[in-house]
Order: structure tokens, then C-alpha cells, then sequence
């Protein structure tokens, strides 16, 4: 935490509180929270080096309609590459790529502010909650959160899935047009791929660019083609995978879809590359006046073609796909996030909440990342756990210094020994604070562990 300069990044959202505990504070406790694993009263209950801090504080916090979380989830991902930059980490050959993608936040109440029936595309289902779309960006070695934004679904008859008297049901809240709390408000029904290159755009505007941006097929379309080629001139690529539907490029004049365009130039266009085993077709053609290059490709064992699309017509079938990969890491970005983080897992009815859980989820994941980057490389999984078990001796560490200062008051005063002279003792005897450091050293397992100095300074306090 300490390399992201949390303390002073914080206290740049004082402004959302205008009395009782700091918004830093507040925002300290709730990460260290969530790297527990804890709910805000168990954590309460259990972190001893944290300050007493009643529930509802935090609540408020979250609830906060004037805090802005998009602002605190970029300027982490901006202290990220701060850091990385002045560690010299070099990055690897990868390019630089944003990845847009989507996820399901299913809800087991009926009563959150806002929620909706949306579709998941793998159960075929209408799960009640949010769809989160996330914009991240993989610089080459690690794939960090920039912006996101929550989305409901109206469906076919525009009630979003819900009978009216559900919707009575809803927790209800208003607020000031200007404030953050509202603009999210609006988003939830503005089309997620307007909303992409509005979260794209942002991210240049703070100084994050990339080389190409990545999507799945439910994003490629020619408005988001179009937006994003106009973002600096230009500056960037689309790449993403492409439906094989009734759409139309342009190509020697005829207008074709995929399905005509592979009979008709399978064999005369055809290659095969033996590194992933699959046959393609690469084609450069107009799509609504948009030049792009089409691989439409057909793996060893695979019974369909899947259609590969992008514009930078320099790229080879290879790259392309290599590149594509990249995309896969959101995948596991929004797994450990769910599994680890307690991404979704808010029972917060406030919308404001809803932002606020899936924001420090994010933060939480980033801080984890970097650890991850310049530690050992581990799995996400084993860094968790690492993470919450030196904070759990934190707490056990405090509460034996405690102890252990208890007994050694009642020790004296059974003695009749006068404590100013012990501590006198303790402090300008350099032969027992070696030894007293020579225990501490023996209980962490780690000799001249400049931390011990640190709990012996405690101590003596």
C-alpha cells in the first residue's frame, strides 16, 4: 500500500465528507477489509491495528452520492504504472492493449436499487443483478482496472425484467443531478459499447494509452470500429473477434458476407499455419467504410470457422492471434476478483454501494497485482492468502505486545520496581536492546529484520 502512496492519494477525496472520521481513514480500513476477507463488522470486530470505527461511518462512505470512485480506481491504476516505471521494469514484446469485456454481478434479492433481469450468454438465463463492464489495460506483463461502468437491461417489454409490483419493492433514493452517484445513475441504461469508447476516451484523457483495443464479439460492431479510430487520430487498432452473421463487406466491388466470402476464396486465399494448427484466410476489405483485415479461421478438430477482425492491416495471422490472447486475462482478472475479492458479493440495496464495493474490489486487486509483479511469481490464490495471513499476525503480534506489556507492569509493581528506570535501562543499554532484538528476531524466524526494530519501538512505547 505503502507504494502507492494510499495516505496522500486519499486524502484527495475529502471533499465527499464534511465531518467525523477521513475519508483516508475510512478508505485504509475498508481495503485491509477486503484483503481479509471480512465484512465491515467482522472486521471491526477482529483488526485490532485499525481504529474503532463505528459500521455505519463506512457505510455512509459507500453510499455517497458526491465520492468519486472512477477517479480512485484510475489514479490507482496511474500510481501502478508510476511505480513500475520507476522500478525500471521493462516491459515484454507484447504491445500495449486496452480490453473491454463484461461480467455478470447476479443479486439473490429483489431489492437492490436498480437492478434488472440481465442474459448471461453461457446459461442462456436471466440471473437478477447488473452487468459490469470493465475497461483495463495489459502493459505488456500485467493487466490492471482503469474504468468501469454497471448496466441493466430493459428486454423486449421494457420493464427490465420485472413484474410492478418488484419494482415497488426497490430501495429508492434521490439524487443531485450533478453528483457522481447520478452520472452512474444515467449510465445504466446508455448502450454499453458507447459507453466503452466514453471509458476509452477518458482513460487518454488521464494519460493512459495503448496500441490496440481488444473485445469479444458482442462489442465488434462498426459505431465502436468507428469510435475508436477517431480517439487521437487514429492512434489505435480494433482487434476482436467477429460474429459470422449476415453482415456485409465490401471486397472486389461485391458486397459479401463471411459465409460467402469462405466458399468463394477457400481455396484460392487459403494457407494453414502449422503453429496453431488451423487453416485461415486472410482478406482486406470495406466494412461500412472502414478498411479492416479479416482471418477467418478453422482449427484442426473444429466443425465451424470463427472470424478474426482488425484494423491494422499490417498484422500477420500469428500476431493476430497472439495478440487476441491478451484478452484471456480478463477472464481471470474477474475470477479472482469474484473469488478472492468478494467482486458482486454486496448486499448493499444503495447503487452508490453497488460502485463503491465493485470499485475497492478493483483497487484491492491492483495492490495485489503489484505484489504479485515484484514478488515471487505466484498464483493470485497463494498471494491472498500470504497477504491475510501476515495481516492476521499483525493482529496476534499487537494483542501479545499488549499482554506482554501487562505482565511485565504487574511484574514491577510486585517488585516494587520503579518503571522509569527500566525503561531508562532499556533504552541507553545497547547490550539489552541487542538481546531484546535477538528474541524478536528468534520469534519472526527472520535475524535483523528491520520490522523487528519496529515492534521493539512499539514495545517500548
Amino acid at each position: 500500500m505503502s507504494a502507492f502512496k494510499i495516505g496522500r492519494f486519499f486524502s484527495l477525496f475529502e471533499y465527499a465528507k464534511s465531518k467525523g472520521w477521513r475519508v483516508a481513514e475510512l478508505l485504509f480500513s475498508l481495503l485491509v477489509f477486503r484483503l481479509r476477507g471480512e465484512s465491515v463488522h467482522s472486521g471491526q470486530a477482529s483488526v485490532s491495528f485499525l481504529p474503532r470505527i463505528d459500521d455505519n461511518a463506512f457505510y455512509r462512505l459507500m453510499n455517497n452520492s458526491k465520492m468519486n470512485w472512477r477517479r480512485l480506481l484510475m489514479g490507482i491504476a496511474r500510481q501502478f504504472k508510476r511505480h513500475v516505471n520507476e522500478k525500471g521494469d521493462q516491459a515484454s514484446a507484447s504491445p500495449v492493449c486496452f480490453v473491454l469485456d463484461d461480467s455478470d454481478l447476479p443479486k439473490t434479492g429483489k431489492t437492490f436499487e436498480l437492478s434488472g433481469r440481465i442474459f448471461n450468454h453461457v446459461t442462456k438465463k436471466y440471473p437478477l443483478g447488473y452487468k459490469l463492464l470493465l475497461l483495463s489495460i495489459f502493459d505488456g506483463k500485467s493487466l490492471i482496472s482503469l474504468d468501469f461502468s454497471l448496466h441493466r437491461e430493459k428486454g423486449k417489454k421494457g420493464n427490465y425484467g420485472l413484474t410492478k409490483k418488484e419494482q415497488r419493492g426497490k430501495f429508492q433514493k434521490s439524487r443531485d443531478k450533478k453528483t457522481h452517484g447520478a452520472r452512474r445513475v444515467r449510465e445504466l441504461d446508455v448502450k454499453k459499447t458507447d459507453n466503452a469508447i466514453a471509458m476509452i476516451k477518458r482513460a487518454v484523457k488521464n494519460g493512459v494509452s495503448a496500441s490496440y483495443v481488444l473485445m469479444d464479439s458482442w462489442f465488434v460492431n462498426d459505431t465502436i470500429i468507428k469510435g475508436i479510430r477517431a480517439i487521437k487520430d487514429g492512434a489505435m487498432h480494433v482487434l476482436g473477434m467477429c460474429r459470422i452473421d449476415n453482415r456485409k463487406y465490401l471486397l472486389n466491388g461485391k458486397e459479401l458476407n463471411v459465409k460467402q466470402l469462405i466458399t468463394r476464396f477457400a481455396r484460392k486465399k487459403g494457407k494453414y499455419s502449422r503453429k496453431y494448427k488451423s487453416r485461415y484466410i486472410p482478406l482486406v476489405v470495406d466494412y461500412k467504410g472502414v478498411r479492416v483485415k479479416l482471418f477467418c479461421v478453422k482449427y484442426n478438430n473444429a466443425k465451424n470457422w470463427t472470424l478474426l477482425l482488425t484494423t491494422d492491416l499490417t498484422l500477420s495471422f500469428v500476431q493476430t492471434i497472439e495478440t487476441y490472447q491478451i484478452r484471456w486475462a480478463t477472464e481471470v482478472l474477474f475470477k479472482e476478483c469474484k473469488q478472492y475479492l468478494q467482486l458482486g458479493g454486496s448486499q448493499n440495496t444503495d447503487f452508490d454501494g453497488q460502485i463503491a464495493d465493485t470499485t475497492l474490489a478493483l483497487v484491492t486487486h491492483t495492490m495485489l497485482t503489484l505484489q504479485k509483479r515484484f514478488g515471487a511469481y505466484e498464483t493470485m490464490g497463494i498471494l491472498f492468502r500470504k497477504t491475510q495471513q501476515h495481516l492476521l499476525e499483525l493482529t496476534l503480534w499487537e494483542r501479545l505486545l499488549k499482554v506482554f506489556a501487562k505482565m511485565v507492569l504487574v511484574i514491577l509493581e510486585i517488585f516494587n520496581v520503579d518503571m522509569e528506570d527500566v525503561m531508562d535501562k532499556l533504552m541507553q543499554d545497547e547490550r539489552i536492546s541487542r538481546k531484546l532484538l535477538a528474541m524478536l528476531s528468534a520469534l519472526d524466524g527472520s535475524p535483523n529484520n528491520q520490522e523487528n526494530k519496529h515492534d521493539l519501538d512499539i514495545a517500548a512505547a
